[in-house]
């Protein structure tokens, strides 16, 4: 209310401000107009009476723009007030929405608060012949202790240990066969027992690319891993890494283990712009049955640092990764490429890595995963714990193959 009555008290004595200005106008004019006009010989104007009139307008309007800003500071005065005011005002129902959703919450977990409870309990309760240095001592013990049961309770498995078996590969649709005859005329000039001319194998490799075709694939694969010229073997990678189909992938990952740099990078490259599954790719070459061809896609995989990235994924909390990561394994398993694996057991930073590649070597059941952690045990350099689980995988394992 004293904010109201300053402001109309203001605006009264600006309005009577400028009614003695016009007052005064008015009153300088008529005087000026009442004295008598003398002739003289020579007449000059006189701009004393516009001078006048100019500064009273300035003053006047000055006035008013400081009444204009007197007026709006004390309304944002009176707005941020009332602002205050409503957010205190409202405070205790928002408070109260919070605490009927932690009630909420409470009601639908109470297994897990009456475990936390429970184990709050037991854990600080204390005989009361203690002192008091003691109790505060053992309290806080208690209280870590408590905190690790509770991230034990809350803390999920990671996702590489529920996986109990490989899955089978899904099937994928195959590129269908062209009879063109620009593309049947490309695939006899893309191979150099035919065509000894790397300008006219290279005028076919890019007629090979226009055409997204089982034949076409089989051509550029063929390049890519035989030609004599690196670099249309780089080209022929990198096209077939557009092509982005499941057939291109052996053909890729063969090609990072290329004598050449300028083909590893484009191998390389490639793989990372494939969209489809690569836990079914690596499983599909174990399916394969074909020994020279697992051991093979293996040592690329070594080559191309496939493995080494795939040891921390083993330890991802995302399935598909982990998964990934796993059917990897499985291959360097089969393919009696472990030399990485047992280092890893035996040398990696994290206990879960370790305990990963165990859970994966008892999940596949090889004679040679057997063989390898016969030899790792004998060392004895493992952390207690850990050889006591890797001493029961070799049990199970001795046992299902005897």
């Amino acid at each position: 209310m004293k904010n109201k009555q300053s402001i109309y008290t203001f605006q009264f004595r600006v309005s009577i401000f400028v009614l003695l200005i016009f007052s005064s106008i008015a009153e300088i004019g008529a005087q000026i107009s009442s004295v008598p006009v003398q002739s003289s010989p020579a007449r000059t104007e006189d701009f004393t009476l516009w001078y006048v009139t100019l500064f009273i307008l300035t003053l006047g309007l000055a006035g008013a723009i400081l009444w204009w800003r007197n007026n709006k500071k004390e309304k944002e005065e009176l707005a941020a007030k009332s602002k205050l005011q409503a957010n205190n005002n409202n405070a205790w129902d928002r408070n109260s929405l919070d605490a009927d959703k932690e009630l909420e919450w409470l009601r639908k977990n109470p297994k897990l608060i009456g475990k936390k409870t429970e184990l709050r309990s037991r854990r600080m309760k204390q005989p009361d012949n203690l002192p008091q240095s003691k109790g505060s001592l053992n309290q806080n013990e208690a209280e870590q202790e408590i905190s690790l049961k509770e991230s034990e309770i809350d803390a999920p498995a990671l996702p590489v240990f529920s996986i109990q078996q490989l899955e089978p590969a899904k099937p994928f649709d195959v590129l269908p066969i062209s009879d063109d005859e620009d593309l049947m005329s490309a695939v006899e000039q893309s191979y150099d027992e035919f065509e000894e001319d790397e300008e006219v194998r290279g005028l076919a490799v890019r007629i090979l690319a226009a055409f997204k075709k089982r034949n076409s694939v089989e051509a550029l694969s063929q390049i890519a891993l035989y030609d004599l010229s690196s670099n249309l073997r780089s080209k022929a990678v990198s096209i077939l890494s557009e092509f982005d189909h499941e057939s291109v992938f052996e053909t890729i990952l063969l090609a990072c283990a290329d004598p050449t740099r300028e083909v590893r990078a484009a191998a390389a490259r490639g793989l990372t712009k494939l969209t489809f599954n690569r836990a079914d790719a690596w499983t599909r070459i174990a399916e394969t049955g074909e020994d020279g061809r697992i051991v093979q896609a293996a040592r690329a995989a070594i080559e191309s640092g496939f493995v080494d990235m795939s040891f921390d994924r083993l330890a991802s909390k995302d399935y598909k990764q982990a998964y990934e990561a796993f059917t990897l394994m499985a291959l360097l398993i089969n393919a009696n490429e472990t030399e990485k694996i047992f280092n890893t057991l035996e040398n990696h930073r994290d206990m879960d890595v370790r305990k990963a590649l165990l859970h994966i070597i008892k999940i596949t059941k090889d004679q040679n995963a057997l063989d390898g952690l016969s030899q790792l045990r004998e060392k004895n350099k493992l952390p207690e714990e850990f050889q006591k689980e890797v001493d029961k995988t070799i049990e199970e394992i001795g046992y299902v193959t005897a």
